[in-house]
């Protein structure tokens, strides 16, 4: 009779043994490449699973014990990736954080997440020694790089002497959490999304299917931060499946053309500022970009015409589609065939295990064409948000998972994006879609990027105000965009103020952070009936 410790081995699901997997079967083949001081460095399945069982070791030894924490501050590297998957093998819950954001919510991450351990890069080791030190709690402190300084382990010192063989003497559930990813926190202290392992996996196999991808054309380059939902599953999805990922740290946009052509790169994943600059690259009739099977764009509409010229130049399909967090990726993609051809903000039909529809308030969901929020039901929803149940009930209402989204369902089932709920403007009795009026103001000529919010205002309840940034060199003036806006949208749509900054901002994923222009610009109304 099996014993408990077997059982689990036979049926298991836990990501850590994908890499197992792979490593069995693609061992020679390489799963990471990145340029370390312009040199190519690449690593193989069968020594990346090796160097994950050294580490897990490496940390068992320190006291690590699974079910701990480990927050993991890393830029796209092999070492930031080999951290995670050692998470996931030796059941530690990884806890990636953004780093880019302010110290206060990197510490409020680590210290909410309950933490035990931080790798971090070596250039972030300061920040993470001040936050870990307001802490009360002990931490293993290790660095993502060869280096070490005081009190801060490296991660080859935790390889060092380590048996590499594969781990084994270790239960893993299918509901474990493998990690606790943080929201960008836009309107109130971020909230941890707790995935597990088998969200993970099914996501992974999930997003191959929907996307029309197989085995063979999933090589890409890893360009999106690593400690984003999108950039993270699509790595996994290409170690999960044999190909390599082309670790990028920042964009550019004739390296990248060029690494599509030397590394025989399959799909890439961008956003569409990034495609678009890639088509306005003076390299771009220098590359061979025959090895492209598959193209994918998100966060962001993109107009007919670009994806026309994508799909001439890089001769492949291009799709686009959307989840979060805690959907883990993606829910919702768009099926090739209507990429182009449909007006809107057009995010496509449910992703292949995922039911999408739109509910109302109460709970109804609604037809074809009636606008309301979308909701999800599928096997990637996350457990919950770590210590937060009011937040998780709410976001579970009625047995859906609530994107928070706002739009319809057109008649041939694609998802029509409209607004995110806290972003639709309330402005005399209205609801003014922000997303309409920022494309009516990228339309004008010289404008960089808008972020469209409603201010707090005496006669209209909220003002539709428009906070915009230049192009380098333009010239912008505020009531020569608000008679544009006067010959495109109605009147309650059209802002009442068009506030210039030469720059917006941003999230690490391109996404305008309103929650700050709101409350710079408070109180700009004031007084005003």
């Amino acid at each position: 009779m099996s014993t408990p410790l077997e059982v689990n081995l036979i049926r298991r699901i836990a990501m850590g043994d994908t890499l197992r997997r792979r490593a069995a079967s693609h061992g020679q083949h390489e799963a990471l490449v990145e340029f370390i001081d312009d040199e190519r460095v690449a690593i193989d399945f069968a020594t990346l699973n090796q160097r994950v069982n050294q580490l897990v070791r490496g940390l068992r030894e320190k006291g690590i014990k699974q079910g701990d924490r480990i927050a993991i501050l890393g830029a796209n590297t092999s070492q930031m990736l080999t951290a995670l998957l050692s998470c996931f093998k030796g059941g530690f819950t990884a806890v990636p954080i953004n780093y880019v954001q302010n110290p206060t919510d990197v510490e409020y991450n680590i210290e909410h997440s309950g933490a035990v351990a931080v790798f971090a890069d070596a250039i972030l080791q300061p920040l993470v020694n001040q936050v870990t030190a307001n802490i009360d709690r002990s931490f293993l402190l290790a660095s993502l790089a060869g280096e070490a300084t005081d009190g801060v382990i490296s991660i080859d010192a935790l390889l060092a002497g380590q048996d590499n063989s594969e781990v084994e003497d270790i239960i893993i559930e299918d509901d474990d959490v493998a990690q606790i990813m943080y929201t960008s926190g836009t309107t109130a202290r971020p909230k941890g999304v707790m995935l597990s392992h088998k969200n993970i996996y099914i996501a992974t196999l999930n997003t191959v299917i929907s996307i029309g991808a197989n085995k063979n054309s999933t090589a890409h380059p890893a360009v999106l931060p690593l400690f984003h939902i999108t950039a993270e599953l699509f790595a996994l999805v290409s170690l999960h499946l044999g190909a390599k990922v082309v670790l990028q740290n920042g964009f550019n946009p004739a390296t990248v053309l060029a690494l599509i052509e030397s590394e025989k790169l399959k799909f890439a994943i961008l956003l569409p500022l990034m495609w678009k600059a890639m088509l306005g690259s003076p390299t771009l009739d220098q590359h061979d970009y025959s090895s492209m099977q598959i193209g994918m764009y998100g966060m962001a509409p993109m107009d007919a015409p670009t994806l026309n010229q994508l799909s001439e130049v890089f001769g492949c399909p291009f799709t686009t589609g959307s989840g979060q967090t805690e959907i883990n990726g993606v829910s919702t993609v768009m099926d090739t065939h209507w990429v182009g051809k449909k007006e809107g903000n057009i995010w496509g039909g449910g992703s292949i295990t995922s039911d999408q529809a739109v509910m109302d308030d109460q709970g109804k969901l609604l037809p074809p064409g009636e606008i309301g929020e979308v909701v999800w039901r599928c096997p990637q929803v996350m457990l919950g948000y770590y210590r937060n149940e009011e937040a998780t009930q709410e976001a579970q209402a009625f047995g859906w998972h609530h994107s928070g989204d706002i739009g319809y369902i057109d008649d041939d089932g694609q998802f029509c994006f409209v607004d995110r709920k806290k972003d639709i403007v309330k402005s005399g009795g209205e609801n003014v879609s922000s997303v309409k009026v920022e494309s009516c103001i990228l339309a004008c000529e010289g404008v960089a990027n808008v972020g469209v919010i409603g201010l707090p205002h005496e006669h209209w309840g909220e003002a539709v105000t428009a906070v915009v940034s230049r192009k380098p060199d333009a010239q912008l003036d505020e009531q020569a965009i608000i008679a544009h806006c006067k010959t495109e949208l109605g009147g309650f749509e059209t802002p009442k103020r068009v506030i210039i900054l030469e720059q917006l901002p941003m999230t690490a994923t391109g996404k305008v952070k309103k929650h700050l222009l709101r409350q710079e610009y408070a109180k700009l109304f004031e007084g005003e009936g």
